[in-house]
């Protein structure tokens, strides 16, 4: 059995009727065609939408998160719409993406937990010029709002120390100094037992990578000493 029937491909499908396999190996698979989404928030408008995707299930998959992409640009290529100027949706922050596939790594399920809900708030602003919950910032202020949740942190430096921590060996992460800002290091605090769930979404050099990228590194500045 491919891991693509483990993933249910075959089921998500078969509901989508207008989906079609475009690629197919036992690593990687896209799938291109007519997405109907049917939602409703409570307390909100529901949405009957169609869209033209082109959906990328890379190797490495669900450790590695899908790129979808709106073929027929009806979504804006922008910021506001948290679209990319090439295509690609900006569908939420990488480690929370990777908490629900780890969980839920069915095709269906990422269809239904990560793709529908993002097509129903995008339609949302379009048609209402709102977002039905409210908008995160835009690059990296919006990963940092999503990590303090995500994390039960507060600040930059306070998400940065939780990154540091889980790019690390065990031992090494916890003589670190606690993200949590409790003065105490990660190895004599609670906020140590936190750590492994986060561990288990992927591994210390994909956590090395993504903190020297995804952020903006903080300047330290040396004040220069007067002369007396």
């Amino acid at each position: 059995m491919s891991k693509w029937e483990r993933f249910e491909l075959q089921e998500f499908l078969t509901a989508n009727p207008k989906m079609r396999l475009t690629y197919y190996d036992d690593f990687s698979i896209t799938i291109e065609g007519e997405y109907n989404i049917n939602a409703q928030m409570e307390g909100f408008h529901s949405i009957h939408e169609c869209y033209s995707l082109k959906i990328e299930f890379p190797e490495g998959y669900p450790k590695t998160i899908p790129v979808v992409i709106e073929t027929k640009s009806v979504i804006p290529r922008d910021l506001d719409h948290h679209t990319y100027v090439d295509g690609p949706f900006c569908l939420g922050s990488d480690l929370k993406i990777k908490g629900i596939l780890s969980e839920s790594p069915n095709v269906s399920d990422f269809a239904g937990k990560i793709l529908d809900p993002f097509l129903y708030s995008i339609s949302y602003k379009i048609k209402y010029h709102m977002f039905p919950n409210g908008d995160l910032a835009h690059g990296e202020a919006g990963l940092i709002d999503d990590y303090e949740r995500i994390f039960n942190v507060k600040g930059k430096l306070s998400v940065l120390g939780v990154l540091r921590a889980l790019s690390k060996r065990k031992r090494v992460a916890n003589k670190l100094p606690c993200p949590c800002a409790c003065g105490k290091r990660i190895g004599v605090c609670d906020f140590r037992f936190s750590l492994p769930k986060w561990r288990e979404l992927d591994k210390r050099r994909w956590f090395k990578k993504y903190l020297a990228n995804a952020f903006v590194p903080i300047e330290v500045t040396k004040r220069k000493r007067r002369r007396a």
